[in-house]
């Protein structure tokens, strides 16, 4: 999976880095100030949510710092590009519900502040690539909770296409299946390791 949730802003530099001001404080997040960037040239902005920090540091303190904080607003090629961290990542690295429960409302609320700074809509999948193999039981899952939603989606088999196979661990790094491969029109895709039925449920708005 990507680490971050970048959109390309219809705005300019500084629009776009004072709606994020102003977004934030509307979902309820205290800006605790901003860093001026040289190289590439823009802003970085320090968010926080004190009943996010106080909920993790209870559940449990080692995990605080996978939180995401900071809203990056910066130019890259012409474009100006805002982002921040993703809250899914902090779910990912602990089994506590509570935990699980703060990163989707971190994610969520991120996600928003990152698309009305930007003035853009959320991210849409353009194509869904599921890497799978003929016996795996968990692809079975996934691709019948896909095929139930009606989601269209490219099977790929790894055990029959070894190149397929190798292009999925030099992507990902993971041998493991089922990987779902999400593309975007203006963004890079998003690997979803497992049958992540939250996190597909979420990108694909399946309710």
């Amino acid at each position: 999976m990507t680490f971050s949730y970048f959109r390309k802003s219809t705005f300019g530099l500084s629009e776009t880095l004072q709606n994020v001001k102003k977004a934030a404080e509307k979902a309820g997040l205290k800006v605790l100030g901003e860093v001026e960037l040289k190289d590439p040239k823009g802003y970085a902005v320090h968010v926080s949510e004190a009943n996010w920090t106080s909920a993790v540091i209870a559940a449990d303190h080692n995990v605080v710092g996978f939180l995401p904080s900071v809203i990056v607003v910066f130019e890259k090629d012409g474009n100006v590009m805002v982002g921040a961290g993703r809250g899914s990542l902090l779910g990912g690295v602990t089994q506590n519900m509570e935990i699980a429960r703060v990163a989707e409302d971190v994610e969520k609320k991120m996600k928003e502040i990152v698309n009305v700074s930007a003035g853009a809509g959320d991210l849409k999948p353009t194509k869904i690539k599921v890497y799978s193999t003929t016996t795996c039981p968990y692809c079975k899952m996934e691709k019948a909770w896909l095929d139930e939603n009606k989601i269209s989606y490219e099977n790929v088999m790894v055990d029959v296409d070894r190149a397929a196979g190798e292009d999925m661990v030099k992507k990902t790094g993971q041998m493991g299946v089922p990987v779902t491969e999400i593309q975007y029109e203006d963004s890079e895709p998003d690997y979803i390791i497992g049958f992540d039925k939250p996190q597909l449920a979420q990108i694909l708005n399946i309710k």
